[in-house]
């Protein structure tokens, strides 16, 4: 029942927000906008410095600052993701979107790690300022994969700790801000509804307007968090595996979100060759093959 009470307040909600947010398609203002946008000086955030064996052993791309090893590289896993940020950055600017959401229908489909190599990939083309929020906080992973602590955890600001300056911290990466935690909590859904995301997502367009967000969300089928952020951002991204993922909890996920903007699905683990596997004259290994299938609407 909780689930279905949150989907028909979120159905209000996007009801409500598509009436009163109309989006103008206008090169020339779109244009205007990224040079105003430009104009303001980046906020500057503490930085970390991330585990070189952890993001190594993760397969996360941060390239090493100083150029020696220890950081994990591969031509043909970064052609998946610049693929897959080409497709996506595509219907971002089309559509004008400034907050996507990545969702899965269940665990251990590669959510996680696509939402933050891809939030890596999308700030190495410094046209947008990326910000990337860990809101799976019933099993946060951003800085876990990045072996950092964060400075201020995102779970106490949503608690009533802090203000939300305070939460987001750099690695050191040009054009990207993370929040995010390392504490798990069981209060997650109530802690989302309490209104301190949207002044986040307020703080985040008042420093840097045109920014692009990416929210990291626990499993549909598992929590309702997702739906209840779903009205909440611009479109959402399903993030599936190949061999995992069944194809009826596929087509559950995909109904619960059908109320909202999906942006497409990301199918990681393909087993076909697609495009840059090919050119590269090699395989993708097999947990970064990716392809994305666009929404049709």
């Amino acid at each position: 029942m909780v689930i279905e009470k949150a989907l028909e307040k979120m159905r209000q909600a996007n009801a409500l927000k598509t009436a009163s947010s109309p989006r103008t398609s206008s090169a020339d203002a779109l244009r205007k906008e990224r040079e105003a946008a430009a104009a303001i000086p980046a906020p500057t955030f503490p930085q970390v410095h991330v585990d070189a064996a952890t993001v190594e052993l993760n397969r996360v791309f941060v390239s090493n600052p100083s150029g020696g090893e220890g950081y994990y590289e591969s031509p043909t896993a970064d052609a998946a993701y610049r693929i897959l940020r080409a497709r996506l950055m595509q219907k971002v600017r089309n559509n004008r979107w400034g907050v996507l959401a990545f969702t899965s229908p269940g665990a251990g489909e590669g959510k996680s790690l696509t939402t933050l190599n891809l939030a890596l990939n999308i700030a190495r083309e410094k046209l947008n300022r990326v910000y990337l929020l860990d809101l799976d906080m019933r099993s946060p992973s951003t800085c876990n994969y990045l072996g950092v602590q964060p400075p201020h955890e995102l779970v106490q600001y949503f608690a009533g700790a802090g203000n939300p300056s305070d939460v987001f911290f750099s690695i050191g990466v040009d054009h990207l801000a993370i929040a995010g935690s390392t504490t798990p909590t069981d209060q997650a859904s109530e802690l989302l509804s309490n209104g301190r995301l949207e002044a986040l997502l307020d703080y985040i367009r008042s420093v840097s307007p045109n920014a692009l967000v990416l929210v990291d969300l626990p499993p549909i089928l598992v929590t309702d968090e997702a739906l209840l952020i779903a009205p909440r951002v611009d479109a959402t991204v399903l993030v599936v595996a190949e061999g995992r993922t069944r194809r009826d909890s596929l087509a559950r996920a995909k109904q619960m979100l059908s109320e909202f903007t999906v942006a497409g699905v990301v199918l990681n683990c393909a087993s076909q060759n697609y495009g840059a596997d090919v050119y590269y004259g090699e395989r993708y290994g097999s947990r970064y093959s990716k392809k994305f299938v666009p929404d049709a609407t």
